[in-house]
């Protein structure tokens, strides 16, 4: 079988398996905006996801901010991250692999008895790794996850407080204006009472937005530090190149 000496990365699993993306050197986006030099219709998919890009020769992916993350190997691209023949690449939750194209050839040996040896080595070295890769991606996930929604909590937090204090403003007005209009002469009814009510309740969503807005960076915090758990506990394993 001839392969094609252009780089790509192509879809291992899911409704888009098997397509594939071919490296030529040009920078490409992918994400789910049409925009995107690469387009996916995936709901996990950042709008603007992710950037594949080469430079003297070698290929790079680089993470543009996205909500899912970039990964490779199961470790997280922070920085642009260069790829190796046989690195999976996933995007959120869609899964790549990268090949370089051309098939690098194989060495034939006959002294096997120390080989057979150094193959079950390598067979078990392998195995630990793809064990601690998908225990990384499993919690990675989560921790997406888990920031995603500290961030909902916390636009929907800004949200409330800013309708709560609108509602407070109205209520203070309204309440002054009845103060001002105040008879002595006249029993106060509940009516004479109502800005102060709409006050009071305007302070209520004000305090409901704030502890919101504290819940979810109480959220963000414990992402970050279970991210720094799973480094220090589970740090990526070195590839043999």
């Amino acid at each position: 079988m001839v392969q094609s000496s252009t780089p790509y990365l192509v879809v291992e699993a899911g409704s888009h398996e098997g397509h594939r993306i071919d490296l030529t050197g040009a920078r490409l986006t992918v994400g789910r905006l049409p925009d995107c030099d690469v387009q996916f219709e995936d709901p996990y998919l950042s709008r603007t996801h992710a950037a594949l890009w080469q430079r003297a020769g070698a290929d790079y992916v680089e993470d543009l901010g996205s909500a899912g993350g970039t990964f490779v190997n199961g470790e997280a691209v922070t920085m642009p991250r260069r790829l190796y023949p046989g690195d999976r690449v996933r995007l959120a939750d869609l899964q790549l692999r990268y090949s370089a194209g051309e098939a690098a050839p194989t060495a034939v040996r006959y002294d096997i008895g120390d080989q057979r040896a150094q193959t079950i080595n390598n067979v078990g070295r392998d195995q630990y790794v793809q064990h601690v890769i998908q225990q990384r991606e499993n919690f990675f996930r989560e921790i997406a996850a888990t920031r995603t929604k500290a961030r909902g909590l916390i636009w929907v937090g800004v949200l409330v407080f800013v309708v709560g204090l609108g509602i407070a403003v109205v209520g203070w007005y309204k309440y002054f204006g009845q103060i001002m209009n105040f008879s002595s002469a006249s029993m106060p009814t509940m009516d004479d009472f109502s800005g102060f009510l709409v006050f009071a309740v305007g302070g209520l969503v004000n305090l409901v937005g704030v502890l919101l807005i504290i819940a979810g960076i109480v959220l963000h915090i414990v992402a970050t530090a279970r991210r720094r758990r799973v480094d220090r506990d589970l740090p990526p394993p070195q590839q043999m190149r």
